[in-house]
């Protein structure tokens, strides 16, 4: 009976396989259905229908990104360097800066994203997730050895930044303070606000606003660097030349097994979903409680703290585990290409980019930052132990970019999410790392 089941299980699939390769789908919709649903979207956009609330920001966020991975991941040689996830990173940007897309289609998207919290729910169940579905030995032996490519790739940001600083006539000193520290700093909130601050306290004059607004360019565009060189890292690995650098999402050389491979959803009951829901979204309340008894270290340093415990210590039973994993996964499939839609709409600012890229000093510095960083990463990671894509994605990309939004955005345009603990450690406690070395340095080179 068993293995009748299997066979009709499988023809079942073959029959679908067959099906969608004579149809194309997007999202289980045939492509007319959802054109229906996205033009309804969009006149409902452009008439100003919508209410700003996180219904109308789901809805924008998930059929654009459904569209655009759908059509990113079709076109040929550009699908094996990020495809889908790199259109929905760039292309709603772009269509706000061009007046394609109307500005409340920033506001929707930007307060879905974050005025509404879907940031913490989303990335939260992805950290808790793929934390608790690696195997426990190989955590250990990750999360020890991980901290060495991480310090390597800020050493090497920060010489390579001066030395082209000082060759381009920029200077050191401010390539350093302007460009390499803003970009390894963990993005915006954790990192820029605060290094502002940091700036105008040290020089004793001028605003904190006057440094923010000097060194948020950077940090955008590093960004940027950040998601394209991970698309390259991730087509790179998939060249057969190449294919001995990359571990297809495992870190270790000696261990085949990737982080956070999530399990077919479909295996999973709904029941079980849910278990990884309120497991996820339990972990987060402790997190920032946490966070708030020691303010000094970020909530999702505790989160994956937790998480990484109870793996460990092996305090949790299989079938909550399954439902972490099912939890993220779905969030992985269904979900992610709106986030990006939304960090893209809502976070990326194209007139800044444009201004920058009109300098060429300031753009030099910026992408020698995030290439020394990733390379340092790579290398060191590959003497540690590690595979050298992923190392360079986690250590050093996972520094440069726009921290937890950065992180999902490079993520998936490596195509490798479940990543997502090692490059929150490299954002929250790289980045606090960063932000310590600057208040003690800063009052040298101001």
């Amino acid at each position: 009976m068993a293995d009748d089941s299997a066979v009709s299980s499988a023809e079942g699939k073959a029959e679908e396989s067959d099906s969608g390769r004579h149809s194309p789908q997007i999202s289980g919709f045939s492509v007319t259905v959802y054109a229906v649903m996205l033009t309804i979207v969009l006149v409902a956009i452009y008439l100003d229908a919508l209410p700003d609330n996180i219904v109308s920001g789901m809805v924008v966020a998930v059929l654009i990104g459904g569209a655009l991975k759908w059509i990113g991941d079709r076109i040929p040689v550009f699908n094996t360097f990020g495809g889908g996830p790199l259109l929905c990173i760039v292309v709603p940007a772009l269509l706000l800066y061009t007046g394609v897309l109307p500005g409340s289609v920033e506001k929707l998207t930007d307060d879905f994203y974050t005025e509404f919290g879907f940031a913490e729910f989303a990335v939260t169940g992805i950290i808790v997730g793929s934390i608790l579905g690696i195997d426990r030995r190989l955590l250990i032996k990750v999360g020890v050895r991980f901290f060495v490519p991480l310090v390597s790739a800020v050493l090497a940001a920060c010489a390579a930044g001066a030395l082209v600083g000082y060759l381009t006539g920029f200077g050191a000193a401010k390539a350093l303070l302007l460009v390499v520290a803003p970009s390894m700093g963990g993005g915006m909130a954790a990192g820029a606000i605060p290094m502002s601050e940091i700036y105008a306290s040290s020089s004793g004059a001028g605003d904190p606003g006057q440094y923010l607004a000097q060194i948020t360019p950077a940090v955008m565009v590093a960004n940027i660097v950040c998601i394209i060189l991970a698309g390259l890292l991730n087509g790179l690995g998939k060249r057969r030349r190449f294919k001995a650098l990359s571990g297809d999402g495992a870190m270790l050389r000696t261990h085949a097994v990737s982080f956070g491979t999530p399990r077919p959803s479909s295996a999973l009951s709904l029941e079980r979903l849910a278990t990884g829901m309120v497991l996820s979204i339990a972990i987060y309340a402790f997190g920032e409680l946490a966070a708030s008894l020691v303010p000094a270290v970020h909530a999702y340093v505790w989160i994956i703290a937790a998480a990484a415990a109870l793996k460990i210590f092996r305090l949790l039973p299989e079938q909550v585990t399954a439902g972490a994993e099912g939890w993220y996964a779905f969030i992985a499939q269904a979900w992610v290409p709106a986030v990006l839609v939304a960090i893209s709409a809502g976070m990326i600012d194209f007139d800044r980019v444009v201004e920058v890229v009109s300098d060429p000093a300031y753009l030099t510095l910026t992408v020698t930052t995030v290439v020394a960083a990733a390379a340092a990463a790579g290398l060191v990671g590959y003497a540690v132990g590690f595979h050298v894509v992923e190392s360079s994605i986690t250590a050093g990309l996972g520094m440069a970019d726009m921290g937890g939004s950065g992180d999902v955005a490079v993520l998936s345009a490596a195509n490798r999410i479940g990543l997502m603990p090692f490059l929150q450690i490299a954002s929250r406690i790289g980045g606090a790392g960063v932000l310590l070395i600057m208040s003690l340095v800063a009052p040298l080179l101001l």
